[in-house]
Order: C-alpha cells, then sequence, then structure tokens
C-alpha cells in the first residue's frame, strides 16, 4: 500500500499529498513531519492564496488640458 508525505511545491506555494516514491526534493519540500505524519490515504490539497490580490499601479495618461 502506497504512503502518502504531506510536500509543498516550491515554486507554486500549493500543499498536498505526494506518493513517498515520487518525493523530488529539487521540486518539493516536506511539510513539517509532526503536524502532517505519513499515512495511507492522501489528504485535501491546500492551495496557496494571495490575500493581498495583485496590486497594479495605475498607467498614467498623456492628456493635454485645453
Amino acid at each position: 500500500m502506497p504512503r502518502y508525505v504531506r510536500v509543498k511545491n516550491k515554486q507554486t506555494g500549493h500543499e498536498f499529498d505526494l506518493v513517498e516514491s515520487a518525493f523530488n526534493s529539487e521540486k518539493y519540500t516536506r511539510v513539517d513531519k509532526a503536524k502532517y505524519p505519513p499515512t495511507t490515504r492522501p489528504r485535501r490539497p491546500k492551495p496557496r492564496i494571495n490575500l493581498g490580490g495583485n496590486r497594479r499601479q495605475n498607467a498614467p495618461v498623456d492628456t493635454e488640458k485645453e
């Protein structure tokens, strides 16, 4: 029976369970082992959400006043 470990994607920041044999230290980091011990059933994914939203600066408008 496969064992699942909780990992965090280094590029996106998403957390999800991955089969222990498919773990790649270049792509993923292990999440706290005490909080998420290895299991036989995958847990729900936890997406990384940017709560602040995208802060876009308004582009200056070049209009001449009459």
